[in-house]
């Protein structure tokens, strides 16, 4: 496991800055033996995860593949995607479908609003942890152990200290977001921008992801507050209550 683990860790080498890496970038980020980076890229490639270009190696079909049987199949997203156009049909707004892996958020679907600003971070874009509703709705309902790792591992990071300068504060805010039952930003990704965003549990309540409205902070403004909570706790709880029903 450990063995595969280091080979995937090659893939978040790519990013927009870096979109072909060759063996000698692998072993200086990664701090690999050139022979185990070289099995890597090989077993990366034959799988088409990797494709091979004259500057190196950079991200192969199989990519695609994954990505269209996930937009097409996936239960979250098949569940949830009647409810989402719903809520962007009703209030304008886009509509973000989020999910967490490791330490990373990121939106897994997007619906835009009738606002012409694109989102900075929309679709496939990973999101600071410890910024924007759409990430901390998800902490507020982590297990207390797994939010207090990601608290002691991200402990210098300003994001989080903005949230509590110490565990026993950091932890009330987010039990402060439980209770509310969802949470809301203004401005923490895109200027002039606010989100509130809603947990999505799977059929043990555990914490799957999210879903936001965002939009203008003007647009938002035209809605009493308490009438998009009640909208976008509602798809929540019905997206929750769907993918948990047995096929």
């Amino acid at each position: 496991m450990n063995s595969l683990r280091r080979m995937l860790d090659i893939l978040d080498l790519f990013t927009p800055e870096q979109p072909a890496i060759d063996v000698e970038y692998i072993c200086e980020k990664l701090n690999y033996a050139p022979a185990s980076a070289y099995r890597y890229v090989r077993e990366l490639s034959d799988v088409g995860l990797l494709v091979r270009i004259p500057r190196g190696y950079t991200l192969g079909p199989r990519i695609i593949e994954l990505d269209r049987q996930m937009t097409e199949h996936n239960p979250v997203l098949v569940e949830s995607r009647e409810l989402i156009a719903d809520l962007a049909e009703k209030t304008g707004l886009n509509v973000l479908l989020s999910e967490l892996y490791g330490s990373t958020v990121i939106s897994v679907h997007q619906t835009p609003g009738r606002e012409s600003t694109p989102l900075n971070f929309g679709r496939g874009r990973p999101m600071a942890l410890f910024r924007s509703a759409t990430s901390r709705v998800i902490l507020a309902y982590l297990l207390p152990r797994q939010l207090k790792r990601l608290y002691e591992e991200h402990a210098d990071e300003s994001d989080l200290k903005r949230l509590g300068p110490d565990w026993k504060t950091f932890s009330k805010s987010m039990l402060q977001v439980r209770k509310q039952g969802y949470c809301i930003s203004k401005g923490e990704l895109d200027p002039d921008k606010t989100g509130l965003a809603a947990p999505i549990f799977d059929e043990k309540k555990r914490v799957l992801g999210s879903i936001t409205l965002v939009g203008s902070t003007e647009r938002f403004e035209a809605f009493n507050e308490s009438y998009l909570a009640n909208l976008i706790t509602g798809a929540a709880a019905e997206i929750t209550e769907r993918i948990s029903q047995p096929k």
